[in-house]
């Protein structure tokens, strides 16, 4: 009786190891794509300001 109950506890522990680490996994992935989402959105921030600059240029009239 105490061998299938130390089995059923290894069963139990290695399951919720491998969950865990599928977690882990999970989470290591998701920060991966924000990382590069923000790497983007620093990019495309960093090009908006020289757009930006270019149209704020005054108009000049013709006389």
């Amino acid at each position: 009786m105490s061998t299938e109950f130390i089995w059923e506890t290894f069963d139990s522990l290695f399951k919720t190891v491998h969950r865990q680490g599928r977690r882990v996994e999970e989470l290591e992935a998701r920060i991966v794509d924000l990382e590069r989402r923000l790497a983007e959105r620093n990019a495309a921030q960093q090009q908006k300001p020289a757009q930006v600059n270019v149209e704020e240029l005054p108009i000049e009239r013709a006389a």
